[in-house]
């Protein structure tokens, strides 16, 4: 985690020194993503299992004009326009970099004393963590209805991490947490930490609420290509409900999973609205589930593999402004996802947490 860490400050100081050196007209960006299932105990305690996707959490930072030069996002601006060519482009709507976590657990933890434990492993998922530097890149069409997202996110599956972060909170006892001590990161996958790579490709198209005045709703849809940890596409659909900025469209409702774009604003307008999503996911690998190079005790084959899954989210968000351009925006959301592999019944399941967005804009 320190080296991550140290990394990740090489990149965003210099970063940061270049737009504060320049005049620019971008808006500048600051947040922490939080995804926990533990706060589903405050709406049905029996909601609150570490199993599937059980924690995650990135600080992020976004500026359009880091995305205009330098070496961190050529690859981006080279895919980008090999895709869409630069006639169809009005401009780069955002750059993002962000350092993230996201941990996953069966849903049995361990126990030393269980017999039974070996087959437990074997039909449920294993433990998997991966740590990676996300950097994104957003495109916005003259038209100003159709965006278009490349990223590059460069990590490490299998560092104990998220290892030592569960332990203690269940250890200590953190929150009134009263979940067992787990057991089984030993055999996570890639256990001590192997190179892994994502790169994905994602369009999102506004078909209501078009325009950059006032709107109270919104509908727009988009498909994304994943290749690498995760060999993967998906399409879906999100809406937003309520007292809302019209060019303030591309926020993504599922940050970690899929990066996260805005289409900036030269209006700084207060918002309050409702939010949703549905995503249908096609799968050919997940390296999560199934491992990557190096060999796991525990991983899940092609067979056991779902092909198809489900994303949904639902919630709640707000811009506040402050002062000139300066705002705050807030975001809390309940997400679920459908079963990923199939085993024996008992250990397929739907899982759902609570995802945390809090942005400071200048």
């Amino acid at each position: 985690m320190k080296n991550a860490l140290f990394i990740f400050l090489l990149v965003i100081i210099p970063i940061l020194r270049i737009s504060a050196q320049e005049s620019g007209t971008q808006i500048h960006r600051a947040g922490l993503l939080l995804d926990q299932d533990y706060f589903l105990k405050f709406i049905n305690p029996n909601l609150n299992q570490d199993r599937n996707y059980t924690m995650g959490a990135a600080l992020i930072f976004q500026h359009a004009e880091m995305g205009e030069k330098g070496w961190v996002y050529a690859p981006h601006r080279f895919l980008a326009s090999s895709i869409l060519g630069k006639s169809n482009v009005k401009g780069i709507s955002d750059a993002t970099i962000l350092l993230a976590n996201t941990t996953f657990t069966p849903d049995y933890l361990g126990n030393l004393h269980d017999h039974e434990s070996e087959y437990k492993r074997k039909n449920d998922r294993p433990f998997a963590s991966l740590n990676f530097i996300g950097t994104s890149l957003s495109l916005l069409s003259n038209s100003g209805n159709e965006l278009t997202t490349v990223g590059i996110n460069i990590g490490a599956v299998g560092l104990n991490v998220s290892k030592a972060v569960q332990t203690t909170i269940h250890r200590d006892h953190w929150f009134g947490n009263t979940s067992p001590i787990p057991y089984g990161w030993e055999d996570q996958i890639s256990d001590g930490g192997e190179p892994t790579l994502l790169v994905s490709g994602k369009k999102d198209w506004l078909l209501v609420g078009k325009g950059n005045m006032r709107r109270y709703f919104q509908l727009s849809t988009n498909a994304e290509l994943r290749l690498g940890y995760y060999v993967s596409s998906g399409v879906g659909f999100n809406t937003r409900i309520g007292w809302l900025d019209g060019i303030n469209w591309g926020i993504n409702n599922l940050p970690i999973a899929n990066g996260t774009n805005f289409v900036p604003s030269k209006k700084n307008l207060f918002e309050l609205f409702i939010l949703g999503g549905i995503k249908g996911n096609g799968w050919l690998y997940n390296a999560l589930l199934m491992g990557q190079f190096n060999d796991s005790p525990y991983t899940l084959t092609f067979k056991q593999l779902n092909k198809a899954t489900l994303d949904w989210n639902l919630g709640f968000g707000t811009k506040i402004p402050t002062c000139g351009r300066q705002a705050l925006r807030l975001s809390a959301m309940a997400v679920g996802r459908s079963p990923e592999f199939n085993t024996v019944s008992e250990f397929e399941r739907w899982h759902t947490w609570v995802s945390f967005q809090a942005y400071y804009e200048w």
